[in-house]
């Protein structure tokens, strides 16, 4: 208590306090505010400490406890951010808006100059964007955090506390999202379960599902209001469906919410892309429609009815469906863009589980023998396929634009991975099983530059995998 009455307190407000308005408790010899970010505290043109000055704890680094509100938390956050509001915004456009929209384009035109005007839920997202379009450093292999899990968990953080303010807007559950796609992509597990639940929860929270469609005349931002809960709100089921698969028995969590957005029947795409089949809105209905068969086949797999009979036509009917969207899919791709496609990669996903397990059905009557049958003759095709897909970038024929790549189609390379490990002893060539597991595993390790939860899969892979195989694989 003594200690704190004998503080002195300067006469103005500090340099960098004056220059941007803010309050300035005017401790010293440093102020509340330039303690909290560690930048150096001017009064009166003499610099009374630096920001090399030690930090009582990490968390008073970041931010103060004691003093917390919305302007303190969007400092802190700006201070991770190097680049400008634009470039970062750019940076979107380049490599995550192709495959995964969820951003209106219109933002551009509303963008601050700097961080100093941006609000505290854009700054949030440009960070939690910022984050995503960073490539992973290589591993140290001594436990210490990277830049990128620091900032991560950092992020995770801020979220928390926005989260205990009470503090919810449109682009902070874009901003938990694109966290949630983090977590996917790089392998962060039940970190991304998690996370999909809580997204799921903000987003019914502001009540996504009640965005009305926009007026006879309405404005720029009701129609971008309008066009990003759209978008969001089918991202987020779609996270939740792809997770969902890879959890293998967790049931979904968006079965009960935003229901008026997730009825495919009632999405209100934005207009004028009907027939541009190259838009990333367009890619983005594709991939919803892939996720829902995905989730389809993956429901009647895991929870399949008394009624045998009802099964197999079902699964039948679901392949049949997938089948003719993988075809719809494949005419409106470029046969060099195939592997930048996310919808064809979850289409293709859901055929090869429905065969994978056709090919174990326990055989008591004809139709069980005619499924087994179908699926045996049809899994070895689709395997060629899948790694035909791959092979050109693993033998240096073509080059692999990792900002463009989603990191959906990497599930199914490591199933396809997955299902060659398990059927290696079942093959008449043993030589060309391990050529489609190099070509196979060699992907993963490739895009793993890019998305680390190909070293989680090629961790799994190695689980399952025998000793002399690996060695096999590995001799070449």
């Amino acid at each position: 208590m003594n200690a704190r009455r004998r503080v002195h307190l300067a006469g103005k407000a500090c340099a960098r306090c004056r220059s941007q308005k803010r309050r300035c408790d005017r401790a010293t010899p440093q102020c509340g505010l330039c303690r909290r970010l560690r930048q150096a505290c001017h009064y009166e043109g003499q610099v009374v400490s630096s920001p090399s000055s030690t930090p009582s704890s990490p968390l008073d680094a970041e931010l103060h406890l004691g003093v917390l509100n919305s302007g303190h938390i969007k400092d802190a956050i700006a201070t991770k951010l190097t680049s400008a509001p634009s470039d970062i915004f750019a940076t979107y456009i380049q490599s995550i808006h192709p495959w995964f929209p969820i951003i209106a384009l219109t933002l551009q035109d509303q963008l601050p100059k700097s961080w100093n005007e941006a609000s505290l839920d854009y700054t949030l997202l440009a960070l939690c964007i910022s984050l995503l379009c960073t490539s992973p450093p290589p591993s140290s292999g001594d436990g210490t955090l990277s830049g990128l899990q620091s900032t991560y968990l950092h992020i995770k953080s801020w979220i928390a506390v926005i989260e205990g303010l009470g503090i919810t807007s449109l682009k902070i559950v874009q901003a938990r999202t694109l966290v949630t796609l983090l977590e996917v992509a790089h392998g962060f597990y039940p970190a991304a379960y998690i996370s999909i639940g809580t997204t799921v929860r903000a987003a019914d929270a502001l009540k996504l599902h009640d965005y009305s469609p926009p007026s006879s005349s309405p404005s720029t931002n009701e129609e971008s209001a309008r066009e990003e809960a759209v978008l969001v709100g089918c991202a987020i089921r779609i996270l939740d469906r792809y997770i969902t698969v890879q959890s293998g028995h967790r049931p979904l969590l968006t079965c009960s919410t935003l229901k008026g957005i997730y009825d495919p029947k009632k999405v209100p795409w934005p207009t004028g892309i009907d027939k541009d089949t190259g838009h990333p809105l367009w890619q983005l209905s594709r991939l919803f429609e892939a996720s829902t068969l995905l989730d389809n086949i993956h429901n009647a797999l895991k929870n399949p009815t008394s009624e045998r009979t009802f099964n197999t036509e079902e699964i039948s009917l679901l392949v049949e469906t997938s089948c003719t969207l993988r075809t719809l899919l494949i005419e409106e791709v470029e046969d060099a863009d195939q592997i930048y496609s996310g919808g064809l990669g979850l289409c293709q996903t859901g055929i090869l589980l429905a065969y994978e397990n056709g090919t174990k059905v326990q055989i008591t009557d004809a139709q069980t023998l005619t499924c087994q049958t179908l699926a045996t003759s049809s899994i070895n095709p689709l395997l060629a396929t899948i790694t035909d897909m791959v092979h050109p970038f693993v033998s240096g024929a073509q080059v692999l634009d990792l900002d463009r790549f989603p990191p959906f189609i990497t599930f199914l390379v490591y199933k396809a991975a997955r299902i060659v490990t398990e059927r290696i002893w079942m093959e008449t060539d043993t030589n060309e099983a391990l050529r489609k597991l190099r070509i196979l595993r060699g992907f993963l390790q490739m895009v793993n530059a890019r998305w680390l939860c190909c070293e989680y899969y090629l961790g799994l892979l190695n689980e399952d995998t025998a000793p002399r195989i690996l060695k096999s694989i590995e001799g070449r």
